[in-house]
């Protein structure tokens, strides 16, 4: 679990789109790039990924745009982080001998407490301590991670 900067773009893009709560309101490809500060043409393919994965979804025509498949409440941090990386198993090249062992063991419980911490935090909670650390440094509508 390296924590790909295409994870990082996805969880960008899910904060955006939770900023409007569960209003059902719809937000241009283009707006959730600049608020965001993601690529706006990597953007795009990352919004099809969590459309296909059943975070987001899309709505045509003018007026158009995207919105949260489901409640931030129930979004977990380890499902969006399993999507975009895939369900990875613990870090390969483990060598034969006591020392590649060891330190394939260590790799690998250090995996697992990685997704225990990502299994306990959604989406909501993530956007609510975006929200009070912005409020603490006077920058509202700024909530880059």
């Amino acid at each position: 679990m390296a924590g790909t900067r295409t994870t990082e773009y996805a969880v960008r893009a899910l904060v955006a789109l939770a900023l409007g709560g569960d209003s059902g309101q719809v937000k241009q490809a283009a707006a959730l790039a600049q608020m965001s500060g993601t690529p706006a043409k990597f953007l795009e393919q990352v919004l099809r990924s969590l459309r296909k994965g059943g975070f987001v979804k899309s709505r045509r025509g003018a007026g158009g745009g995207y919105e949260l498949a489901r409640s931030a409440e129930t979004i977990r941090m380890s499902e969006v982080v399993a999507w975009m990386e895939g369900d990875t198993e613990p870090s390969s090249g483990r060598r034969g001998d006591v020392l590649g062992e060891e330190w394939f063991r260590i790799k690998a419980q250090s995996e697992l407490a990685a997704q225990a911490v990502l299994a306990s935090e959604n989406l909501a909670k993530l956007l609510e301590k975006v929200k009070v650390r912005g409020a603490a440094k006077g920058k509202l509508g700024e909530y880059q991670i």
